[in-house]
């Protein structure tokens, strides 16, 4: 019996929903990567603002560095 088996299937219905949408995305690129990394590009020059830089995202929610 391998480990894969032995441990319980958890369903998350967010995580459903999440691989649901990225498949959803993928496939109106044509299921074209490069295609896809351009459409995230665009919309990140189209609404800078949505887009997180983790250097400087974790040091925002610390609260020793307030």
């Amino acid at each position: 019996m391998s480990s894969q088996n032995a441990r319980s299937v958890f369903v998350d219905p967010l995580i459903d929903d999440v691989r649901r949408r990225r498949r959803d995305l993928l496939a109106s690129c044509g299921d074209d990567l490069a295609t896809l990394a351009q459409l995230i590009r665009q919309r990140e020059a189209e609404h800078p603002e949505r887009v997180a830089d983790p250097r400087t995202a974790h040091a925002a929610k610390s609260p020793d560095k307030a």
